[in-house]
């Protein structure tokens, strides 16, 4: 399913808004290490249809992208798993 569907799978507690965190990219790029020790980059960008999202690149690969639908969930609207970064970026957020 595209974006805005719905995360799926468990959801967790958030710390932030995705409005305010996706605000908080407004001034750049953001690094933190997720939830698996891997070093990681935020960045905003948008999902295929248009809306806002923000992507999370690792070392290697880029992981996916969260939207307002599906952040606070394991898994964005794609099904892809993406809870690793969001918690983690969630939580460097107030650091």
């Amino acid at each position: 399913m595209p974006h805005p569907n719905g995360g799926q799978g468990n959801t967790f507690p958030v710390i932030h808004s995705f409005r305010d965190a996706f605000e908080k990219l407004e001034t750049g790029n953001f690094a933190f290490k997720s939830n698996t020790g891997e070093n990681m980059i935020a960045t905003r960008g948008n999902t295929a249809g248009g809306h806002d999202a923000i992507v999370f690149h690792g070392e290697n690969v880029m992981h996916g992208n969260v939207c307002s639908a599906c952040w606070g969930y394991r898994m964005n609207c794609t099904g892809t798993r993406i809870g690793h970064a969001v918690e983690a970026f969630d939580h460097a957020l107030s650091r």
